[in-house]
């Protein structure tokens, strides 16, 4: 049984190049494979680190405090983003969080039912 293409035959930007693209499956972001690699590359190469950070912000506070790692985070991201402005003609290199929170629900915040303490 084919797949009828008109339901995704509406063009949308490839998210690494922007080139306009008729897409062949209903959730491609990509134009082509080296471009789904160049997106996936970059991410690899600035994860790292930010991982690191973000792990001691969590988990070694203090530390992470003192050495200001918050302000580094934003720093690096501020880099990251003035990469994009020249390199990518300002197009975003992130996937939005709404995107990532629907792949992943288990990581949706969930308000924890409050405690009230017995009337003395």
């Amino acid at each position: 049984m084919e797949t009828d293409r008109r339901e995704f035959a509406h063009e949308r930007a490839c998210l690494e190049c922007g080139t306009p693209f008729t897409p062949r499956k209903s959730d491609a972001e990509f134009c082509a494979a080296g471009c789904r690699q160049s997106w996936n590359n970059r991410r690899l190469q600035r994860g790292a680190e930010v991982y690191d950070l973000l792990m001691a912000l969590r988990w070694d506070r203090a530390v992470a405090t003192g050495l200001h790692v918050f302000t580094a985070l934003s720093r690096m991201a501020a880099g990251f983003r003035r990469q994009d402005i020249a390199e990518r003609d300002g197009r975003r290199s992130w996937t939005p969080p709404a995107a990532v929170i629907a792949r992943k629900p288990h990581l949706r915040a969930q308000a924890l039912a409050q405690v009230r303490k017995p009337a003395s």
